[in-house]
């Protein structure tokens, strides 16, 4: 069964690169015998508010009934279960949401969006990780911040809606913080902490800017062992960080801006199912941070 916030993930993400209107999304819902009314279904594709599976399904049938429709080629807002996929008669429009060790890719676009041409920052990115020439890095990075800049969400300050997610992942996983932060061109700005450790940084102090350096989940056991990061200034001095966990997060076209992370004084274990478990929060930021420009 496709977890809830996953499964709303795919269908905002449907309706953004398909550019399809909420109204008309909730008429083709409506016609198809969808019960919730019009302010729960917007709020359920602005990333707002969760529905229950059966609307959430009915949801998805509505989007994928458009696309075909307009003979859109995005791919296809997800169903809760395969049974459901199966029986919609839509199941060859979704993309495999593939369980790689890295997790869902979370940050690619739908095929059929504009970016995902050859100048994407997927491909620039990729060449960036591969490595590349200053003058190419420098137009990523450019780029990259760009897309931060553009967001609003710096200029936007702290946002409750944040505040809530980064309130439950650390009761989840029982750490000592739990905070979103964005990276600009020089510095990591927090948008959102709960707990003692996470501040505003300059971005070559910041174990989330190593986060963003590629699409995969950080995680560092005990940073007082770890030959890596055992002589960074936060573990050696200041809060003297010893376990840290962090998943990029992505603007819609791509670029990796921020991190969901996780910090705590002492080291942890970290579990394939705890990695996948943040991951599936990261996507709920990524939600939010989508749908923040139709606020």
């Amino acid at each position: 069964m496709l977890d809830d916030y996953l499964q709303q993930w795919t269908a905002l993400q449907t309706v953004r690169a398909s550019n399809l209107r909420l109204d008309e999304v909730f008429l083709a819902y409506l016609s198809i015998g969808g019960a919730s009314d019009e302010v729960d279904v917007t709020g359920y594709l602005t990333g707002l508010v969760m529905i229950p599976a059966l609307e959430r399904d009915q949801v998805a049938q509505a989007i994928n009934e458009l696309l075909d429709v307009t003979g859109s080629l995005v791919d296809g807002a997800h169903y809760s279960t395969d049974d459901i996929t199966a029986g919609s008669g839509y199941g060859e429009y979704l993309r495999t949401l593939v369980l790689t060790p890295d997790g869902y890719a979370f940050n690619v676009p739908p095929i059929g969006d504009a970016s995902t041409s050859s100048s994407t920052p997927h491909a620039l990115q990729g060449a960036h990780d591969a490595g590349v020439d200053t003058a190419a890095a420098d137009d990523i990075e450019f780029r990259r911040c760009h897309a931060l800049y553009e967001s609003g969400l710096i200029e936007a300050g702290s946002e409750a809606r944040f505040d809530r997610i980064t309130a439950q992942v650390r009761d989840h996983f029982g750490v000592s913080s739990a905070s979103i932060a964005l990276i600009t061109e020089d510095s990591q700005i927090i948008k959102s902490v709960i707990g003692p450790i996470g501040q505003n940084l300059p971005r070559d102090l910041s174990l989330c800017s190593r986060t963003i350096e590629k699409d995969r989940t950080l995680v560092i056991t005990d940073a007082s062992t770890d030959p890596t990061y055992r002589d960074h200034p936060l573990v050696a001095g200041g809060p003297e960080v010893r376990f840290y966990a962090g998943h990029p997060v992505s603007t819609a076209s791509g670029w990796r801006i921020g991190t969901l992370c996780l910090i705590d004084d002492r080291p942890r274990a970290f579990t394939e199912d705890d990695e996948q478990d943040l991951r599936t929060f990261a996507a709920r930021v990524q939600a939010e941070m989508w749908v923040s420009p139709l606020h």
